[in-house]
């Protein structure tokens, strides 16, 4: 099946966003996990995609094993990305009508557990060999992991594997599949159940009991992007993208904030955020908002536009004075007024969401291309390497560590000079 919302050399309507204000750090809100090393979410702490780590590799070969800490083939297929907590290392993957969490253990890639929940019915899915049934990245507080599958199911698993509860919210009627990841806040669970219709919402389940705590009826379009959390000077604030515009939710019951209109088509990136902005990217252009306002700000509240900037799947990520975006190219965009201040051409399609550890940003392209560049205006390529085999999934970083779900396999590659075992 072919479609242009995946397509990053087609030209998909859209739009990023960046939302000013007095923002506090989002670890805060999502937990200690950037303190202790984890990467506990899709994107890591707070979605934010930077890591502290200063000692991650620019060169690996994974065939011939530099650099490579070990390798682990997996079970079942899912496009979604690992997580890291403590000494577990944990996928979502699906075959089927079965759905799974699989733990390796960090240091030896051993399978430490799996976790099973059973799937109902046929969801649409973009890619059966990539995509599947399993395109989330799942989360975790370190006592229990969640998840979401592209039937709508909806698990909290225990550490040792068990399943802790299940909800179900039905079959997605979205084009291309479901494939939006759940965020953690306290003690919500968080879903951004964007849909083609009118059944659209927001979904707040309490995270130990599996209950729905509140529900928030969405009318901004569908969306195949995951949500964001920042805290600001007003209180925390729920941050999505979808085909609408962008939208923020206050956390403690649901209700909508504030909304930016803008009309777009098939949004897949989510929003990032630094030093009091909140970025998301798209196809054809970037905007800045402050988010201190309330009701329809659209006319009020956009700071700048840049429309040069723009990826159709790859989240943005902020670091620095920088908002790096990475399509055909990585545009390096001044996070104070969203000119263009650098930009460097890369080869192929880009889904996996860039990151940045130790100011150094990677890239991996569709084929398992990967470039390390400089996360700053010059974008000095330092390091390329290859996986061998696709990779669509975002990596995480964890105690100098990269971990990379490819098509097939996760790979732990090794902190840079050091090929022993990743310490705590």
């Amino acid at each position: 099946m072919k479609c242009r919302l995946w397509n990053i050399s087609s030209e998909v309507a859209g739009c990023a966003i960046i939302l000013a204000a007095m923002i506090l750090p989002v670890c805060a809100v999502m937990g200690d996990d950037a303190v202790k090393g984890g990467w506990t979410a899709f994107r890591g702490a707070g979605n934010l995609a930077v890591s502290p780590d200063t000692n991650t590799a620019v060169t690996w070969d994974v065939n011939g094993g530099k650099g490579i800490l070990w390798k682990a083939d997996l079970p079942l297929p899912g496009s979604g990305s690992a997580i890291v907590s403590g000494n577990n290392v944990m996928v979502c993957s699906a075959a089927g009508n079965q759905g799974a969490i699989f733990c390796y253990d960090a240091k030896s890639g051993n399978l430490l557990w799996k976790g099973t929940v059973p799937l109902k019915g046929k969801p649409e899915v973009f890619e059966e060999e990539t995509t599947t049934f399993a395109p989330a990245t799942p989360v975790t507080d370190g006592k229990r992991v969640f998840a979401i599958f592209a039937t709508g199911t909806v698990a909290a698993f225990n550490m040792d594997g068990s399943t802790a509860w299940i909800a179900d919210l039905g079959l997605p009627e979205i084009n291309y599949g479901y494939v939006s990841s759940p965020v953690l806040y306290n003690n919500l669970l968080l879903v951004q159940h964007d849909q083609s219709d009118e059944k659209a919402a927001l979904v707040a389940f309490d995270a130990q009991t599996g209950k729905e705590a509140w529900r928030t009826k969405r009318s901004m379009g569908a969306s195949w992007c995951s949500p964001g959390i920042v805290e600001t000077a007003k209180g925390p604030q729920i941050i999505l993208v979808s085909c609408g515009g962008v939208a923020a939710y206050d956390p403690k019951d649901g209700h909508e904030i504030w909304a930016v209109k803008n009309e777009c088509n098939d949004i897949v990136p989510s929003p990032a955020f630094i030093k009091g902005l909140v970025i998301a990217t798209n196809g054809k252009c970037t905007l800045a908002i402050r988010p201190d306002g309330a009701g329809d700000v659209t006319k009020t509240h956009v700071a700048w536009r840049n429309d040069e900037a723009g990826s159709d799947v790859a989240s943005p990520v902020a670091s620095g004075d920088c908002v790096f975006v990475a399509a055909t190219a990585v545009l390096c965009l001044n996070a104070t007024d969203g000119k263009k201040v650098g930009e460097r051409e890369v080869e192929g399609q880009i889904y996996a969401s860039p990151v940045v550890a130790g100011g150094k940003l990677y890239l991996i392209n569709r084929d398992g291309a990967a470039v390390i560049l400089k996360a700053d205006k010059t974008l000095e390529v330092l390091g390329k390497a290859s996986f061998g085999e696709p990779v669509d999934a975002t990596p995480a970083v964890s105690g100098g560590c990269l971990y990379v779900r490819t098509l097939k396999k996760l790979i732990c590659i090794a902190p840079a000079g050091d090929v022993a075992a990743p310490k705590p």
